[in-house]
């Protein structure tokens, strides 16, 4: 592809997290030849940073889309909700053999892109990678390089490792916008629940056995660690992700792995105000986003799509995630984690970060719709690592 215009072209630069991107990818100084791309010329212009093209497109145009992807080894798009506005992008990536990554979460479009368009990527070479984000690159990749510290240590991978994640950040408009997306096309299409209600929706064939698993519904207490545990809002998503990578990785945690995901607080009177807070919080949320006329009463009173947490308050945000592992053989922690925002002053370096990656690394892994450990695995870790967010074991 030397004879592509682009590195890599950040399609939706104009929006909330994908100036933060933007911001990101300019600061990094990395040599680069690269685009922005968006519907809207005047506002591209006002962001457009030195050295950086402009195209554009609108994410609707099937012909825009195909002439975008066709320019660029790689593609960065911020532009959701993805179930709205991202299929043509990924189907014309697909065709044109051009690395994507995203941001989405929208686990019945990630399912309706595998079916559509996994095989042609396979064929073309394009690395289809979702979820590039908080949800779900501290799960995915962070299981992988726990499972490889597990290994090291214990020479077979554990049975089990669950995610014991503590977060303290805001919500963008976006962010709502997608969750309501997702509730009306559930609505509409009511098969949908089936997708995403299958904690195996995202794997090559989800309805072959699997262990049985579940995603936490109510307020609990980890022995191990001495903290309540409650329902982890992105759980539904980032579970499907690793286990998306166990199955398409050929299962070599074994047949019988699990993966589970939880947020814990404090053992103490407030953590487990906390949890039972967090615990009716998800409840309400998902009551009323789930009912039409609440969902359009809801819609009028947060943030819209272009609003976020100001700088200030993606400043104070940081996240942890400790990787509990298990096996006969004995436990192992693995921890992964940032100072800042998880939604989006991290999660605008781990997209930074697999755009550059895809764009510039040399990479083995094979094209189709991946996850971000199977696609981009010690090298991505690196790179995230060297911007400043921890991936190594727990200190004994």
């Amino acid at each position: 592809m030397s004879d592509r215009d682009h590195d890599v072209v950040l399609f939706g630069a104009t929006g909330f997290t994908g100036k933060l991107v933007l911001d990101y990818i300019s600061a990094r100084g990395e040599p680069l030849r690269w685009a922005i791309a968006g519907r809207n010329r005047d506002k591209l212009d006002a962001v457009k940073p030195k050295g950086a093209d402009v195209i554009v497109a609108d994410a609707l145009d099937d012909a825009a889309m195909t002439a975008l992807a066709r320019r660029t080894h790689a593609v960065c798009t911020t532009a959701g909700p993805y179930a709205k506005y991202g299929s043509a992008l990924v189907a014309a990536c697909a065709d044109a053999g051009t690395h994507y990554c995203d941001l989405t979460g929208e686990v019945h479009w990630m399912r309706k892109m595998i079916d559509a368009h996994h095989d042609r990527a396979k064929r073309t070479g394009a690395r289809i990678v979702h979820t590039c984000g908080f949800d779900s690159i501290p799960s995915d990749l962070g299981t992988w390089c726990a499972q490889r510290a597990y290994v090291d240590k214990y020479g077979h991978p554990a049975a089990k490792v669950s995610g014991h994640f503590r977060v303290k950040g805001g919500m963008s408009g976006g962010t709502i916008a997608t969750i309501f997306n997702m509730a009306s096309d559930m609505q509409k299409d009511p098969s949908l629940r089936k997708v995403v209600g299958n904690p195996y929706g995202l794997d090559p064939d989800p309805h072959r056995p699997h262990p049985k698993v579940s995603d936490m519904r109510g307020v609990g207490w980890d022995a191990r660690s001495k903290r309540f545990t409650m329902p982890f809002l992105m759980a539904a998503c980032n579970t499907r992700v690793v286990r998306r990578s166990h199955a398409l990785a050929g299962f070599p945690w074994g047949d019988d792995f699990v993966y589970d995901e939880l947020m814990t607080s404090a053992g103490d009177a407030g953590g487990l105000a906390t949890a039972l807070g967090v615990t009716a919080g998800l409840a309400g949320m998902a009551l009323a986003v789930g009912t039409p006329g609440l969902r359009d009463l809801l819609g009028s009173r947060v943030p819209q799509p272009g609003d976020g947490p100001p700088a200030e308050a993606r400043a104070a945000g940081f996240w942890r995630a400790d990787f509990v592992c298990e096996g006969p053989a004995g436990e192992l922690t693995y921890t992964t984690g940032d100072r800042f925002d998880p939604g989006y002053g991290s999660t605008a370096r781990m997209l930074g970060e697999a755009a550059l990656c895809l764009a510039r690394d040399p990479l083995d892994s094979p094209g189709g719709v991946q996850t971000p450990s199977l696609a981009m695995g010690n090298t991505l870790a690196e790179r995230l690592r060297a911007a400043g967010i921890a991936f190594a074991p727990a200190a004994a």
